[in-house]
């Protein structure tokens, strides 16, 4: 048995592979909990963790791994006649032809629920997983937007999402765990492409800085003017000031940035990026997800998600595509660099600069955006990893951040050459 600290996510997936056989219909192929169920089943309803905060950690402490794996051993006939109920309500759902809906993210809860309340479906439960699923289906015809605004008229749900919201926001708390290994560990991640060997070399690292709890540190330290971290929220445009307030449930403030947004404006711009709502849990459940979201540290969820955003942070810090004698730290940075140099608009700033000429205000914009690449380009990595955390999309491949961390530079500089387009374009039919 391991005495010292424990990744959160090995010490689920010991546990979890320790019941044995009877949880296939939960599992991905390799044995180990899905995501969805982790999320769906394992966190909010065996560990509970809005009364356990603790387990939520990214690196537990022994006595509280072995107290999660207590928890999870101790509801193993549950889970295991979850798993049973999921194959009914799967064959009742083919059987109702219903196509709408992730049938994990939708009927996870309610199979652990009709364990917990019936045990083992019999074979005469077809009529209640036919109830379950009525239940379940029932009004979502009606657009999301129209749910959302009928679920926050009731003053009772605002008062429950701010007490959530309190609780979770006041459980962040971080430790005073060296940072220099993860930092270190950067320099690999960010480094060279290489080959077969070095590219294998990479994943092993990567695997070791999600589990570590230096990006969780760096969330919780961004809330604490006193607190020692690299850079602020403000910095690095996250949020309007600096250091990050907590959010409301409602409301704008003047500055509308990513971390100042409320849980409800959150929420809503979720329901504008799906493409099908339906992949979405339901609306409660969207609003109760949000709310410990914007309390997590970088108002992700997942520990794969707040690494890349650090690891995103430290890149943007690297480009000044304005700097022609800027060196970067990371030789991924220093790709995006010279290829962001090269963009003709990038040199017209430049001579514009040089020159000292008078600008146009959507000119002017982009050279501000530029002279600061670090906030469009952290805010934009936000919003991607925002909607990642939303549909349990993993950060777990190596190659796979580094392709998204250089997307999201293209996709900062593709927004400014569109300005520049619009402002000529103006210009010529002005």
């Amino acid at each position: 048995m391991t005495s010292g600290p424990q990744p959160r996510r090995a010490v689920i997936d010991a546990a979890w592979r320790e019941i044995g056989p009877g949880l296939e219909l939960l599992s991905s192929p390799d044995g180990g909990p899905l995501s969805r169920a982790v999320k769906r089943i394992i966190d909010p309803l065996v560990l509970r963790l809005r009364a356990h905060p603790e387990y939520s950690a990214p690196v537990v402490a022994a006595d509280v791994a072995a107290e999660m794996r207590r928890a999870i051993i101790d509801q193993s006939m549950q889970l295991r006649a979850a798993a049973q109920w999921f194959a009914l309500l799967k064959v009742q759902r083919r059987r109702d032809r219903i196509t709408t809906g992730n049938a994990q993210e939708l009927y996870f809860p309610v199979c652990f629920e009709l364990a917990a309340t019936r045990g083992e479906p019999g074979q005469d439960d077809s009529a209640i997983a036919a109830a379950a699923l009525r239940d379940v289906h029932g009004d979502r015809d009606r657009t999301a937007v129209e749910r959302l605004h009928e679920y926050l008229a009731d003053p009772a749900v605002l008062e429950t999402l701010s007490r959530q919201l309190d609780a979770s926001w006041d459980d962040v708390r971080a430790d005073n765990e060296s940072c220099e290994p993860f930092l270190a560990g950067l320099a690999t991640v960010l480094g060279p492409s290489g080959g077969h060997n070095a590219e294998a070399a990479r994943q092993r690292v990567w695997e070791s800085l999600i589990g570590d709890a230096t990006p969780y540190n760096f969330g919780a330290r961004m809330r604490d003017e006193s607190a020692d971290a690299p850079w602020s929220v403000a910095q690095i445009g996250l949020c309007a000031v600096a250091p990050q307030q907590k959010p409301t449930v409602t409301g704008a403030r003047p500055a509308d940035r990513p971390l100042d947004r409320s849980i409800v404006d959150r929420v809503r711009a979720t329901l504008r990026r799906a493409l099908d709502r339906d992949e979405l849990p339901d609306v409660p459940t969207l609003c109760a997800e949000e709310a410990d979201r914007s309390a997590s540290p970088w108002g992700l969820l997942a520990e794969d998600n707040q690494a890349t955003l650090v690891a995103g942070i430290e890149i943007g810090m690297d480009l000044a595509p304005l700097e022609v004698n800027r060196r970067p730290r990371y030789h991924l940075a220093g790709q995006i660099q010279a290829r962001l140099r090269k963009e003709a608009y990038v040199l017209h700033a430049r001579r514009y600069l040089t020159d000292g000429g008078p600008m146009h205000p959507r000119q002017q914009q982009v050279v501000d955006d530029l002279a600061a690449f670090v906030r469009p380009y952290v805010s934009r990595l936000w919003a991607r990893l925002h909607g990642r955390d939303v549909w349990q999309e993993s950060c777990d491949d190596a190659g796979e951040v580094r392709a998204l961390l250089d997307g999201v530079a293209r996709s900062v500089s593709l927004d400014h050459r569109q300005r520049i387009k619009a402002m000529l374009e103006l210009e010529a039919t002005g």
